[in-house]
């Protein structure tokens, strides 16, 4: 992103030589002239495939503009100093929310997962295996199409709370779909309207709570996600119901430990 003017500056110079430098230098992007050089700090020794390595401080350069850092040969990519180079970063980061979405998805500009789902484990609630019930939306999770109430209600968490905290640091410029164009509405709460109507629907009552959209057999091939037909049951997923007890598909035992958890990592403790 850069470094604010008046901020700490640091760099760390890393060499898979033991032997360590004296100066490093700061070259400006206009003039292609050196315009600051200090010393580096002690060496720190090894980190990860490094032998050695040594923090670079030029928090004394306060003039604002493109600069990159040289030291021993090696050369940094260009970045800014100013005060506003985090600028536009909150919404920035909501980009990967969107990109994530189930349902409509504005980043492809195209549904998916429409179908879900089909209800497993919810007997003692009098609900019959592959009823179907309606849990479209939410966010699929980390790099597959899995998705969890548990990591859901925490991404949704930290948007409220980051909006509450910070409002001014957001904007508005896209339609609660996702989309291009203004509604009133900042984009963080945008994003968590999308969470917070999702995990609706996997809470629909009292006394009923689903957790889990999908499991294991995500992984068995890449696709397409709206042409997800993994599970046997035309594009619906298994919904798995919060049921108190141990959850087993075949031999693919729930190996976590938490309360009614059917999450491949995740625990979900309901009271």
């Amino acid at each position: 992103m850069g470094y604010t003017t008046n901020g700490v500056k640091q760099a760390v110079w890393c060499s898979k030589e033991t032997k360590p430098i004296e100066k490093f230098y700061l070259l400006d992007s206009a003039s292609q002239k050196v315009i600051f050089e200090a010393n580096a700090e002690k060496p720190m020794g090894a980190y990860g495939p490094f032998v050695q390595t040594q923090r670079l401080n030029f928090s004394a350069f306060i003039t604002p503009g493109v600069y990159k850092l040289i030291a021993d040969g090696a050369e940094s990519p260009y970045f800014r100093i100013g005060d506003d180079v985090y600028k536009g970063a909150a919404d920035f980061c909501l980009q990967y929310m969107r990109q994530q979405r189930s349902g409509f998805n504005p980043y492809l500009k195209d549904s998916c997962h429409t179908h879900d789902g089909y209800v497993l484990y919810g007997e003692k609630a009098g609900i019959k295996d592959s009823t179907h019930i309606d849990v479209v939306g939410g966010w699929h999770d980390a790099s597959d199409y899995l998705q969890y109430s548990t990591t859901s209600a925490n991404a949704t968490y930290h948007l409220l709370m980051a909006y509450r905290d910070f409002p001014k640091l957001f904007t508005d410029e896209k339609q609660a779909n996702g989309l291009d164009g203004k509604n009133g509405m900042a984009d963080v709460l945008d994003e968590a309207k999308w969470g917070l109507d999702w995990l609706l629907k996997m809470n629909p009552r009292p006394d009923w709570m689903f957790n889990q959209i999908g499991d294991d057999r995500d992984h068995i091939s890449m696709r397409i996600p709206k042409l997800d037909s993994q599970y046997g049951k035309g594009y619906e997923r298994p919904v798995y119901f919060v049921s108190g007890e141990p959850q087993q598909r075949g031999k693919f035992m729930n190996a976590t430990t938490g309360t009614s958890s059917t999450g491949e990592i995740c625990k979900c403790f309901w009271h």
